[in-house]
């Protein structure tokens, strides 16, 4: 007699931890029709991320528009874009977003994000 086994496909959101790095630069870069010789500030500051059965398969992130305003945008791997991710992501992210930049120091996320990009493209020189 044979058993099937199904396996429970979970989806789960979460902070970003800078062992996620390496998977959403990839992610990053996928989504470019150029290949650059480094991130820009257009990387923004990744924040949190959308894993399905323990892969990232997208990231929410910010850039600021200037010192008050940011846009809050999401990126989800092509192979997922028929999935219900990208809603669920920028719900929560904007949660997360308000919680953690409660005080409107936007400026402070324009330097955070000159600061990574700077840590980043250093890193893989």
């Amino acid at each position: 007699m044979e058993t099937i086994i199904k396996q429970q496909q979970t989806l789960c959101f979460r902070a970003v931890t800078i062992a996620d790095l390496d998977r959403i630069v990839k992610l990053y870069q996928e989504q470019k029709s150029t290949i650059d010789s480094g991130l820009t500030k257009q990387f923004g500051l990744p924040f949190y991320v959308a894993e399905f059965n323990n892969k990232i398969v997208g990231y929410s992130y910010a850039t600021p528009i200037n010192s008050e305003n940011y846009n809050l945008k999401t990126y989800i791997d092509t192979t997922f874009c028929n999935y219900p991710i990208n809603e669920s992501l920028m719900r929560e992210s904007e949660q997360f977003f308000e919680r953690q930049w409660q005080n409107g120091e936007y400026k402070n996320l324009s330097i955070a994000i000159t600061q990574l990009i700077k840590w980043l493209n250093n890193s893989k020189s």
